[in-house]
């Protein structure tokens, strides 16, 4: 039987707060040797590792999905997935122009580590990006529709930077494709593909944000699939079986 073996949110040395040594060469790797199918490098506010990770990917058949973790003006975090690096180029401009004009601070986010396709580092990105954009989350789903991307609120269930501790619940009427929990939540409540939350698919992803951590942990659909609307298709299929 043909299968997806996915994990939809990792970090690169690109966010703040993951290892410095995260580079886009090493989490492939890590993702082939964990015999992954399907991945997404979400750093924060931030994808200037997006088009050699694609690169990358496709040198090893490992399908590596244009994406971004955003935070919101109401401080949630947003997975934007897109199909073409375009969309996602689109939404960084866009993202860019939404965050205040202010440095980094090294000493209390970390750096932001930009690697080039030898692993060596080549640029650090001294954007202060750990923080809120001025973007509402129903203005922030709707650029990443326009740029045909998906939008998959994360960790909605977490104590900071989700839904539930932002807005107070997961708004059954909100324009998302699906929702993510932590994978902690999706061990501990017995989640299943196929389940859902406030009508939402539900699914879970690592939220890597250190070398060993790849590969830990990981869903699996029984479809071959190579884009995130194709995965979404099938998850949609099992809520309605």
């Amino acid at each position: 039987m043909t299968h997806t073996r996915f994990d939809l949110h990792l970090h690169s040395a690109l966010s703040a707060c993951a290892e410095n040594t995260l580079s886009p060469r090493q989490i492939i790797a890590c993702a082939v040797h964990a015999k992954l199918d399907m991945i997404a490098i979400t750093d924060h506010n931030a994808s200037n590792h997006a088009t050699l990770a694609s690169r990358l990917g496709q040198d090893c058949g490992l399908t590596v999905v244009p994406g971004m973790e955003v935070t919101t003006r109401e401080e949630v975090h947003v997975l934007a997935l897109f199909t073409e690096l375009t969309g996602l180029q689109a939404l960084q401009e866009t993202v860019d122009n939404a965050l205040p004009e202010a440095a980094n601070d090294t000493e209390h986010f970390g750096w932001q580590v930009v690697y080039d396709e030898d692993d060596e580092i080549v640029d650090v990105d001294e954007r202060l990006r750990q923080i809120g954009t001025d973007l509402g989350i129903d203005d922030l789903t709707g650029h990443i529709r326009d740029f045909g991307g998906v939008a998959i609120p994360a960790h909605v269930y977490r104590a900071r930077n989700s839904l539930t501790s932002q807005l107070g619940f997961v708004n059954p009427d909100g324009d998302y494709d699906a929702v993510e929990v932590t994978a902690r939540t999706w061990g501990r409540e017995g989640l299943q593909l196929g389940n859902t939350i406030g009508g939402f698919p539900v699914l879970a992803g690592s939220d890597s944000h250190f070398v060993e951590d790849i590969g830990r942990f990981a869903l699996e659909i029984p479809d071959h699939v190579s884009t995130v609307p194709q995965l979404l298709g099938v998850l949609r299929n099992l809520v309605e079986a």
